[in-house]
């Protein structure tokens, strides 16, 4: 048995999308919560509308979602209201009811409770009276009193009608509503109203039928007003996502990050992140762990360039001159070239000066002489290909002067001469190369002729005339007829730069002087000789030629074995 009010009562005093005015205040519930705005339903009614974010407070609001959750009691000023599309716009700010009270708004709500109650307790009162002096007695304790009653009270409603109160239901909500809120003209038409509220409860006690009948008839309202509440909804979502395209951009923005800093944190815990720093932090903690490592300074310094803050960069270059070992010279002095390139970019002359003399003093003064030698030797060929005349010129003027400062100050050094000839012949100055030989032949020791003259003939072949390379090889080996090496070297750089056809009379002139006895290589010489020459046919020749080279080893072996 269902003994509810809202099955026995019609819902005569629900608030309607008709009774909603612009400006007027409401009590609601919170029925969900978007980052957009606040859906509210609006007490005793099936009404719902939407608080956009801006109305929601009068301050900024962060996350709305930390202001509001479902089910929360709010009030509610109507903004707008479009009956056509069912749409109703609210505001939450507390502004809108500075001038009301909370205490006012209980006692009035307390109070309209306690007048529908007591006003039901006397329509119930009343129907017990008037059945009462029907003059027809009622067992309470009747099994069937509930019958009995019915049927009193639908006899009481049959005799009010005789007597020409015809009044419908809707009518008497009004009045009712209407009587709630002014005074009413006589006692009695107050009875009588209440009366007829309680004889329209009457249905015979028929639940089962009365609950299907309200069911079907409120259910289609439900879902007529379901159905025009989610269209609502579904349009203010449209309305609000639209106004809210910065906001999606900044979630997005946000999610971006917070996906960022997960991957960031996952190549901390497995170790991948040193593999490719990015901040500062990352760097310190990489030399942390190495400090050793000229790589790991030079990328820092690097990183710093990048942002450029070169001081920064000659800090981080002085930090690791500090941190690395004694021990690990080749380390510094490869920070030390670090830093002297950054001098030579972004550095004045007198700053490149001081770096060079400061490197002098805690490294090999000739390795710093010639890598400098190297970067100026760069800027010039860089400036060349960028057709830049004036830069061009000042680069190799530089240059020149460095190259010829460190020839002066490393005179017995048979490095720093072949660096200075390949820097002229890169250049095209034969003439001035071949200057540059004669005096370092004069300066260097006799015991490094040899290897002087030899780099210079491989120089010749990359960057100057394969005729004079082939003369300066052909005068070396009468001079040192026993070193295969140089003469190796010699075959090498003539398939490479120069002719196979060539190459191949080097072998053959060789060994006719061999069996001339005008050259004495020993049989294991000779082996590696026809080796090299076979391991050449197959490279660059056919069949043909191997079998020469075949025919050539035997008959060397056969007229080497008549001869012993």
């Amino acid at each position: 048995v269902d003994m509810r009010e809202s099955v026995l009562l019609e819902e005569k005093d629900k608030i309607r999308l008709k009774d909603i005015e612009v400006g007027n205040k409401y009590n609601g519930t919170v029925t969900r919560v978007e980052d957009y705005g606040v859906f509210v339903r609006i007490d005793n009614s099936d009404l719902s509308g939407l608080a956009h974010v801006s109305e929601c407070s009068d301050d900024y609001i962060k996350s709305i979602k930390r202001l509001y959750d479902p089910g929360d009691n709010v009030k509610v000023l109507v903004l707008k209201v479009e009956k056509e599309r069912r749409r109703i716009g609210l505001s939450l700010k507390a502004s809108h009811f500075e001038d009301e009270s909370d205490s006012d708004d209980d006692d009035s709500s307390s109070a309209s409770e306690d007048s529908a109650g007591e006003s039901k307790d006397e329509e119930m009162q009343d129907a017990v009276v008037s059945d009462d002096n029907s003059g027809t007695d009622i067992d309470s304790d009747d099994e069937n009193y509930a019958t009995k009653l019915a049927a009193k009270l639908a006899s009481s409603k049959e005799e009010k009608g005789n007597d020409g109160s015809d009044a419908d239901s809707d009518s008497d909500a009004d009045d009712s509503s209407s009587g709630s809120d002014s005074d009413s003209d006589s006692e009695s038409e107050d009875d009588e109203e209440k009366e007829s509220r309680a004889m329209d409860a009457d249905v015979g006690f028929d639940w089962g039928t009365k609950k299907q009948a309200s069911s079907g008839k409120g259910g289609s309202d439900d879902k007529d007003s379901d159905s025009d509440g989610s269209e609502s909804d579904d349009e203010e979502i449209d309305n609000a996502g639209k106004s809210s395209h910065k906001a999606r951009k900044k979630a997005a923005a946000k999610r971006q990050e917070e996906k960022e800093i997960s991957l960031r944190e996952s190549a901390l815990a497995d170790g991948t992140a040193d593999e490719n720093p990015e901040t500062a932090a990352d760097f310190e903690r990489l030399l942390a762990g190495d400090p050793n490592s000229a790589e790991n300074w030079i990328k820092y310094m690097a990183y710093h360039l990048s942002l450029a803050d070169i001081d920064s960069a000659r800090n981080v270059a002085n930090r690791a001159f500090n941190r690395i070992q004694f021990r690990e010279e080749g380390e510094k002095l490869n920070v030390w070239t670090a830093l002297l390139t950054l001098e030579l970019k972004y550095g004045t002359q007198n700053s490149l000066d001081e770096t060079m003399l400061r490197a002098c003093e805690c490294n090999n003064q000739k390795q710093v002489y010639l890598r400098v030698c190297e970067m100026l030797e760069k800027e010039v060929d860089s400036s060349a290909n960028q057709g830049m005349g004036q830069a061009h010129d000042a680069a190799a003027a530089r240059a020149n002067d460095m190259f010829a400062k460190m020839c002066k100050k490393f005179n017995d050094k048979k490095t720093v001469w072949i660096a200075y000839l390949k820097y002229l012949l890169k250049s095209s100055r034969h003439e001035q190369s071949h200057a540059v030989l004669k005096q370092s032949l004069t300066n260097l020791p006799d015991y490094k002729h040899v290897q002087t003259m030899t780099a210079f003939a491989q120089l010749e072949y990359e960057h100057g005339s394969n005729e004079r390379a082939r003369t300066i090889f052909d005068t070396l080996i009468d001079k040192t007829p026993n070193k295969t090496a140089m003469l190796m070297v010699y075959i090498d750089k003539e398939v490479k730069y120069g002719e196979l056809k060539a190459a191949r009379a080097i072998f053959e002139s060789v060994i006719h002087r061999v069996e001339a006895r005008e050259l004495k290589y020993s049989d294991k010489q000779m082996k590696g000789l026809f080796r090299k020459w076979y391991k050449i046919e197959e490279q660059h020749g056919d069949q043909q030629s191997r079998e020469k080279v075949k025919s050539a080893a035997q008959d060397y072996v056969q007229r080497s074995t008549n001869r012993n």
